[in-house]
């Protein structure tokens, strides 16, 4: 434990400011919870998040994508971070152009703009480790260039040092969960991300399953893509948030379609689009619902679609009666009886449901369990962080979330043309 401390701490001198600010910040917070074990254990955590949230929203980058990773996470995370984390938003500035032309003349040659009429210098996006340029090649295909971000893979090995050891350093504060495994998965998800070869066979997978018509899927370019470069069809850059802040009316319409399609990416595919926040839909023309960024999905086992479909659907209703603490123990949970497991979400969701939602009530069970030191499978909270995320982005909306299982929905079109 000691030597993975140093090791990390060593990174401060390459990190500079940002690590210097992450160990004053983790001091402020153990002399916090040490002055706070006899006191009110909430308010303790209510001062902790302010003092991370705080840091994250200094240093940026990979710093802000941690908070809203855990942002959705109730089962590691007591409530008051869980709040102050989801206020984070990553505003990245972005690189000059100049940078991006370097990045792009190592993978395609110093000719490369012979391959384009025209490139667009200004991003149409800009994120903490990419950033995305519309052009238009010489056979008249508007496409989408999406660049890793120069030294963000060397400043990410930094900051993965420094978030090991400082995990190290606050796992005794938070008995509670496994902090050092939501580090190293957050960790692991963050570097295949940083791969674009990876994304690039994610999003081939997910583009090969039966969508729903109106989900619609960015063509790859193979030929122009590689680990640093991303290119795919250029669908437009009307964000889904920006159109219904427009357009509230057609909220119900477009979040419904949204929404039936990850049901049945989770409880019909077994793939998923991991990352559905906001940022990551347009919408076009056509009124369909345009889903971006493959750098994290889901994948699921036939055997888990099954047993979660049960679990989910048991849950609110759709599976008649059943047993809902064996479907508990069926999908992995771990640590208590089926009995206590039952009473646990009878106990959240009869009470929850009627005042927030099914997904807040998903969010309040987890909670639960995680105070309760249930074991959740790792692929179960995968898909919970999804549903959860994108409930709440209904949620401003005031569009319900329908639980009803795909194939007994009806595939609608849309009410009318959207405007561009």
């Amino acid at each position: 434990m000691i030597k993975e401390s140093v090791i990390g701490l060593s990174a401060i001198a390459a990190g500079r400011t940002r690590y210097v600010r992450a160990v004053a910040a983790m001091s402020q917070l153990a002399a916090l919870y040490a002055a706070g074990t006899l006191g009110d254990k909430k308010a303790s955590h209510r001062r902790g998040a302010e003092v991370l949230s705080s840091l994250c929203r200094r240093n940026g980058g990979f710093w802000v994508k941690a908070a809203q990773f855990f942002s959705c996470r109730p089962d590691v995370l007591p409530r008051e971070y869980i709040e102050a984390f989801q206020q984070l938003q990553n505003d990245a500035q972005p690189v000059p152009f100049a940078a991006i032309s370097r990045v792009l003349s190592r993978a395609w040659g110093r000719d490369w703009r012979d391959q384009f009429v025209w490139v667009q210098e200004q991003p149409t996006a800009a994120a903490s480790i990419a950033q995305v340029h519309r052009a238009r090649l010489k056979d008249g295909q508007e496409v989408a260039i999406k660049v890793r971000l120069p030294k963000v893979k060397r400043l990410f090995e930094q900051d993965a040092r420094v978030f090991r050891a400082l995990s190290v350093l606050a796992a005794p504060r938070f008995q509670e969960f496994d902090l050092r495994q939501a580090i190293e998965q957050l960790l692991a998800m963050t570097a295949i991300e940083l791969d674009f070869r990876n994304e690039a066979a994610n999003m081939q997978r997910f583009a090969r399953q039966q969508h729903h018509p109106r989900i619609l899927i960015p063509e790859l370019l193979p030929s122009l893509s590689n680990e640093r470069i991303l290119v795919t069809s250029w669908e437009g850059e009307t964000r889904l948030r920006d159109y219904l802040d427009e357009n509230r009316d057609k909220a119900a319409d477009l979040l419904g379609v949204l929404l039936t399609s990850y049901l049945q990416q989770v409880t019909r595919f077994g793939v998923y689009q991991a990352d559905p926040h906001p940022g990551n839909f347009l919408v076009n023309e056509d009124g369909q619902v345009v889903i971006l960024d493959f750098g994290a999905i889901g994948i699921l086992t036939p055997d888990e679609v099954r047993r979660y479909s049960r679990l989910l659907y048991g849950l609110m209703g759709f599976e008649g009666k059943v047993d809902i603490g064996e479907l508990f123990v069926q999908a992995g949970f771990k640590g208590g009886s089926p009995e206590t497991l039952k009473a646990l979400a009878l106990y959240v969701l009869t009470d929850q449901l009627r005042h927030q939602g099914p997904v807040a009530a998903m969010g309040d069970l987890m909670e639960r369990f995680r105070e309760e030191r249930i074991s959740i499978p790792d692929s179960y909270i995968g898909i919970s962080r999804v549903l959860i995320t994108l409930g709440g982005f209904l949620m401003n909306y005031d569009v319900p979330f329908d639980w009803t299982p795909p194939e007994q929905r009806k595939a609608v079109a849309p009410a009318e043309t959207m405007e561009s």
